[in-house]
């Protein structure tokens, strides 16, 4: 039985088990953490309501699948090691008084957190905590894409940010992937799929960022092809056959370091 030292582990725990394994029953997840039935019930409720569990008839299923996508929270807490690597292959190709277009992705959070140093950058999102980030660093300037709040996604989607997009030109454009399948990037959500291919036409230069996980992972809805960016940022780890294939696409592919 595993044991955990506060309520933020636990919850983590279970959703990493959930993940694995797709859907579990709560009796096995009243094993896998040694607390009471009424504590495991408040926190699959919390994680009910942040959208990473569903429960129905005593099963508890993963929110991630080709239609859904896991919450913001979770994905703020994963991938950390990877997504820090992706950020310092960036590095080189961002410098002072650009601007930078970024999308809701924990992706571009950790990337544009990598850089908080570096001064006069304009900081253009959708993403309520890369605004918020942006907001307190003094620095930096903010330009925020409107539309409709996604809570889930803590993020702004919708017509109005689309339009949004079409009235801007940034430098560089830094978009993630929640699944890239044969060289095309999809993601479970049609209206964020819409808006992350918009981004392209908005920035000089953009970058596709994908750690290794999302070649993993599939998706519903078709975002753009890997050709279409400037470069695609993938970790060392990536299978030398998954790159050939980018690369016969037509895609740049720039690999982190070790």
């Amino acid at each position: 039985m595993a044991k955990t030292q506060n309520k933020e582990e636990r919850q983590r725990l279970i959703t990493e088990f959930v993940l694995e394994h797709g859907s579990v029953k709560i009796d096995e997840l009243l094993q896998l953490v040694s607390v009471s039935p009424m504590t495991l019930y408040r926190d699959l409720h919390d994680l009910e309501a942040g959208r990473t569990i569903d429960r129905f008839r005593g099963e508890v299923t993963a929110v991630a699948t080709t239609l859904s996508e896991t919450s913001m929270r979770y994905r703020m807490e994963h991938d950390l090691s990877e997504k820090a690597a992706l950020a310092q292959a960036l590095h080189p190709r961002i410098s002072r008084g650009m601007s930078v277009l970024l999308d809701d992705s924990s992706t571009a959070y950790s990337m544009i957190s990598s850089l908080v140093d570096v001064p006069g950058l304009t900081v253009i999102t959708n993403s309520w905590r890369i605004m918020q980030l942006a907001i307190e660093n003094p620095k930096w300037e903010l330009i925020t894409i409107g539309g409709q709040y996604d809570r889930h996604l803590e993020a702004n989607f919708g017509p109005a940010a689309i339009d949004m997009l079409g009235r801007i030109r940034a430098d560089v454009g830094i978009v993630s992937a929640a699944a890239v399948i044969d060289g095309v990037v999809y993601h479970p959500y049609e209206n964020v799929a819409e808006y992350k291919d918009a981004m392209r036409g908005a920035a000089r230069t953009s970058y596709l960022a994908a750690t290794t996980t999302k070649f993993q992972r599939s998706a519903l809805y078709r975002v753009s092809d890997t050709a279409d960016y400037d470069a695609v940022l993938v970790e060392h780890d990536l299978a030398a056959e998954t790159v050939s294939e980018l690369e016969d696409r037509g895609a740049t592919v720039l690999q982190a370091r070790a």
